[in-house]
């Protein structure tokens, strides 16, 4: 899911580092405080003699795990206990800064002249877009600003809710994410969740989150756009909406390319009071069922839970999945919001319009390149191997390798954590391996290096008034949020604004 890079640099000691003291603990500074950073924060700590310094641009730590994980997946949140017992047990060597924008409050110049070593694990937060005629239409969004405001991102947009028609587009985890929510907001089994109380006072007359609304049907479409983009959309008739990809050719063994995970496909099926079916031409379940003997094991517990769904909902409360179409454009009313959904049957070649009040896109995610670091001809962070960025490609700087992945002779060494470096791939499992191994490749690289210089730039973000929240700090609000959710039942009660908590 993350991935991490290593790269060291040339440079000359200025004159005023020659007076300070050095420092028997080698100095790193981790850009991102999410699964990424954390893995390897915590993989470096127990094998090696590091002093890290954690930024992070939201004003609270933990990236994804707080602000990407959906509610009702609180067992995955549990992780965050592990980051909080390695922030505890390292109080002398370990420091958080969050609220901190790498790139404008620190450069990244500033940043690489401060420390020994910098890893990036900054993920990737900038969404594709829909890109069709309509589509900045009012209440249309993406799949990550949903979830994003739902979980209680600070400035997150708030949508309308009061639609009963809704289309989800999208063939991953976050579009699964955004559906199952939906549905099981009706049932009113959220109310306990860590969805905050500001985020549940909806507009509207249809009450969403306290199980009062009444039964409404809906239906999925799973869309497709070119036969190697596959999107997956649901139009549901409100209170939810699923999302899992299936493109034409899904049921070629080799070319099964949907994003999603067996987990949450499951769990949609599995929601009290819905129906939910896939519905498919008789030729495509042929295909889909004679496809199962040539699947390798995961792919092949996937597909069966598909075949097992195969026919047609019925109920009070039905979702329908279908595939096999795209997404045109996007009519909206009078008033600028979205009405309709217009999409192509990629097997017929007709048209369609679907009733949509609500549109979330789900389409992916472009790797953002923070100011200063070295970028190839895509526009991505330029990779020297699987886990170096190529600082030669910047001004001054050199990359040295020896072994198989390199020992460097220069002073200073960058890795890339997470998606920052590779794109959006994987789940949190995958982002603990990765960072592990990129951990040891650190610790393994400054074995030998007894002494350090480097200053951190504490001093910099005091000098320059930037408003930052500490690791104790973050105690107090993550203490805060907790006594206020057990007086509801509640796992936290997230805050939303942090202003008092910051460093003046």
């Amino acid at each position: 899911m993350f991935i991490r890079l290593l790269v060291r640099r040339t440079r000359n000691v200025p004159f005023t580092f020659e007076a300070r003291k050095f420092s028997s603990k080698p100095k790193l500074a981790i850009v991102g405080s999410g699964p990424a950073g954390m893995f390897a924060c915590n993989g470096l700590l127990r094998k090696s003699d590091f002093s890290v310094d954690v930024f992070e641009y939201s004003p609270v730590p933990f990236g994804l795990v707080r602000y990407g994980v959906a509610p009702d997946h609180q067992e995955v949140k549990n992780v965050i206990n592990l980051f909080d017992n390695m922030f505890e047990k390292n109080k002398d060597r370990l420091k958080m800064f969050c609220n901190v924008n790498i790139g404008r409050d620190v450069t990244f110049d500033e940043l690489t002249q401060a420390y020994d070593a910098v890893l990036l694990a900054y993920g990737s937060y900038k969404t594709k877009k829909l890109n069709i005629p309509g589509s900045e239409s009012k209440n249309v969004i993406s799949g990550s600003e949903f979830v994003g405001w739902y979980n209680g991102l600070p400035n997150a947009s708030t949508p309308n809710l009061s639609t009963s028609n809704v289309v989800v587009v999208g063939n991953g985890n976050v579009a699964l994410d955004c559906a199952r929510v939906l549905s099981t907001a009706s049932s009113g089994s959220l109310r306990i969740s860590d969805i905050p109380d500001d985020r549940k006072k909806r507009p509207g007359k249809r009450k969403f989150w306290d199980g009062t609304r009444s039964p409404i049907s809906f239906n999925f479409v799973l869309f497709h756009s070119k036969p190697l983009t596959p999107f997956s959309a649901f139009c549901a008739r409100l209170p939810a909406f699923i999302d899992s990809a299936f493109p034409p050719f899904l049921f070629h063994p080799s070319r099964f390319e949907v994003s999603f995970t067996i987990k949450e496909l499951r769990e949609q099926f599995k929601i009290e009071e819905w129906d939910s079916k896939l519905e498919i031409s008789e030729e495509d379940q042929k295909n889909l069922i004679e496809s199962l003997p040539k699947l390798e094991r995961k792919k092949k517990r996937l597909t069966e839970v598909l075949v097992k769904n195969i026919g047609v909902a019925s109920g009070p409360k039905q979702c329908h999945f279908m595939f096999h179409r795209t997404p045109n454009e996007v009519i909206a009313d009078s008033d600028g919001n979205v009405q309709e959904l217009i999409v192509e049957n990629t097997e017929t070649g007709k048209t369609e319009k679907l009733p949509c009040g609500l549109l979330i896109y789900s389409i992916g995610f472009d790797t953002l390149v923070l100011d200063g670091v070295p970028q190839n001809e895509k526009k991505m962070i330029d990779m020297k191997d699987h886990c170096r960025v190529n600082m030669g490609s910047a001004s001054g700087a050199q990359v040295y390798a020896t072994g198989k992945f390199g020992a460097f002779n220069t002073s200073l060494l960058y890795r890339f954590s997470g998606w920052c470096a590779h794109g959006p791939h994987g789940v949190i499992v995958d982002t603990q391996q990765q960072s592990i191994f990129v951990a040891d490749q650190i610790a393994s690289d400054f074995a030998h290096k007894m002494k350090s210089v480097a200053s951190g730039v504490e001093l910099i973000l005091k000098e320059k008034k930037v408003p930052f929240i500490s690791w104790d700090a973050w105690k107090l609000i993550d203490q805060q949020e907790r006594n206020q959710g057990k007086l509801t039942g509640k796992v936290r009660e997230k805050l939303t604004t942090f202003e008092k908590f910051m460093s003046k």
